[in-house]
């Protein structure tokens, strides 16, 4: 469970509660009782990724057991996180195999970033992903996400090109959609108020944009998914 605004406690069988605030993540395994108190004081928003641990060894489970199940959220992890959950929306699942994938994917970086391993992407890379995820509703420029990642916007753009085959706006842009699609198909906000929650300055635009990646007007799409 990825908490992206609003904070949670939770207490897992008997033990002591635990606080999980906004920017982090919670490793829930199964086997165990929990308890989950939201905060009442401010809208809480929550991604929630299931999963099934069939094939994990005794080996991997006592040591997942071992771990301090919260940890501070990376860019790599909300958009593990953020693809799951709309790949299930969107149905395109490829009969349970993609999710599959990304939900396996999504515990393997939560393992991987408590190990302390190297990261794959250059630090400047990585700040500027989690500028863009925790940012994406603002109106940024290039300059915001270079200045968050201490180098200078060309350099940024270079490091985007070279690393991750794209730039800094239209990755950018590619996570202002994909929270558009997993507002209209998970919540009940009208299509302009999503727009605004995505950084588009305007219905048309947005509408358009969705239009062009799922071949669906945002309307269709929402109508399309209450009826799965």
């Amino acid at each position: 469970m990825l908490i992206h605004s609003g904070s949670m406690s939770v207490r897992i069988d008997d033990g002591e509660p635990r606080h999980v605030p906004t920017g982090q993540i919670c490793l829930l395994l199964p086997g165990h009782t929990e308890e989950i108190w939201f905060d009442e004081h401010a809208g809480t928003r929550e991604t929630l990724v299931r999963g099934r641990m069939e094939n994990a060894t005794e080996q991997m489970r006592t040591w997942l057991e071992s771990l301090r199940p919260t940890r501070t959220l990376s860019s790599a992890l909300t958009y593990l996180a953020r693809e799951a959950v709309v790949t299930e929306q969107t149905r395109l699942t490829a009969d349970g195999a993609l999710l599959d994938a990304l939900a396996t994917a999504l515990l393997w970086r939560f393992i991987a970033e408590f190990r302390n391993l190297p990261a794959a992407l250059p630090k400047s890379i990585e700040d500027a992903r989690l500028f863009i995820h925790t940012h994406v509703e603002r109106q940024i420029t290039l300059t915001d996400i270079a200045q968050a990642a201490s180098v200078t916007p060309a350099h940024l753009v270079r490091m985007f090109r070279a690393h991750m085959d794209t730039t800094p706006i239209r990755y950018l842009w590619d996570r202002r959609i994909s929270l558009g699609v997993e507002l209209l198909t998970s919540t009940g906000l009208t299509i302009g108020s999503i727009a605004d929650r995505c950084g588009f300055k305007t219905s048309f635009h947005f509408a358009r944009k969705i239009k062009e990646t799922t071949g669906l007007s945002p309307t269709e799409l929402r109508t399309s998914t209450s009826r799965t």
